[in-house]
């Protein structure tokens, strides 16, 4: 597998993987809607959005996010190296 190929479709492709990926996705809705009901409540404890605690936690969020999207193309390259073996 050309592997900097497939970086580069994926990359080009995927503007928005993660709607891709779940756009039918029930449980992934219910557990979204779980998430964003806990981050409301976070954003209250840490006392709104204008502190410097929320702000901390947006950054580190931030960082996650990143984190997984590296992850998600990681992912989609095993899966496209699983599909070539299994062409073999």
């Amino acid at each position: 597998m050309n592997k900097e190929f497939m970086r580069s479709f994926y990359r080009k492709y995927y503007a928005h993987p993660y709607d891709k990926a779940v756009s039918r996705s029930k449980r992934y809705r219910r557990l979204q809607k779980i998430r964003y009901q806990l981050d409301d409540e976070l954003a209250a404890m840490m006392g709104g959005t204008n502190t410097a605690l929320y702000r901390k936690f947006d950054e580190y969020i931030g960082a996650y996010a990143d984190e997984m999207d590296v992850m998600l193309e990681e992912v989609y390259l095993l899966g496209a190296l699983d599909r070539e073996k299994m062409l073999r």
